[in-house]
């Protein structure tokens, strides 16, 4: 397709210059001739912002229940969730808790009358901070009384975030200490963490390089409390040996 793109503008140019025009001339180094070959596409058509709000309202509340059952509080489920739903369905695995989530405007999709669907992405952490599962759902909302409910959730795809691998490769390589001293240093980073602020981290890989450092790869997430959207920061955590003391590199 690249190459038959080239050609059409290979011809088009020579076309020109077969007719006497000096594509160019008069005009600049930096100057661009644009050549638009059929009609521009018509921008996408923009999303009602109330179905926006809808779901990212749902999922906002599902955030704040899974912090409030994280700390011993009672959750009673909100009005807006589907009849069905468990509590581990919105607020993820016992001993974890939802600690980001996000989706995209262009995934909001009719679904017959008065409804729409969406698709959702949501991250899941330990108290200790460390990922433990990651979900894709399909959520339909549908219109009452003038606001827009969830009446239906279905995990489409999921994954469970475990490091076994990494503890096994570790052990095989003689750094488990050096793990050890990487997965602290990790936690302490998500207790630091301000009011308002998600804070959690993964180790996908570790690894000892000739000169003696132990490289540990990792990813560490940034969220808002109510909010959709999170960063991702994957520098690793590397680790020396200074007199027989282990120390961590900034980075």
């Amino acid at each position: 397709m690249r190459l038959a793109s080239l050609s059409l503008l290979v011809l088009v140019a020579a076309a020109l210059a077969h007719a006497g025009v000096e594509v160019g001339l008069g005009r600049s180094a930096d100057a661009v001739t644009e050549i638009r070959l059929g009609q521009v596409p018509p921008p996408p058509p923009s999303v009602d912002q109330s179905r926006v709000n809808a779901v990212e309202r749902f999922l906002a509340a599902r955030h704040d229940g899974s912090a409030a059952r994280a700390v011993g509080r009672f959750v009673k489920l909100a009005a807006m969730v589907p009849r069905s739903a468990t509590a581990e369905e919105l607020y993820g695995p016992q001993a974890a808790r939802l600690v980001a989530f996000d989706f995209k405007n262009e995934s909001i999709e009719p679904a017959g009358a008065g409804r729409f669907q969406v698709t959702a992405f949501l991250l899941f952490a330990d108290e200790s901070g460390q990922v433990v599962e990651s979900r894709d759902e399909s959520l339909v909302f549908s219109a009452s009384s003038g606001a827009w409910g969830c009446v239906s959730r279905l995990t489409t795809a999921s994954m469970s975030w475990n490091s076994d691998g990494v503890l096994d490769t570790a052990s095989s390589l003689g750094v488990s200490a050096e793990l050890r001293v990487a997965h602290t240093h990790l936690r302490d980073w998500t207790v630091g963490r301000s009011q308002g602020q998600g804070l959690s981290y993964s180790v996908a890989d570790i690894g000892k390089e000739r000169e003696g450092r132990v490289v540990v790869q990792c990813l560490r997430f940034t969220s808002t409390a109510g909010k959709r959207g999170f960063g991702v920061d994957n520098a690793p955590v590397v680790l020396t040996r200074d007199r027989g003391t282990l120390r961590i590199e900034p980075n």
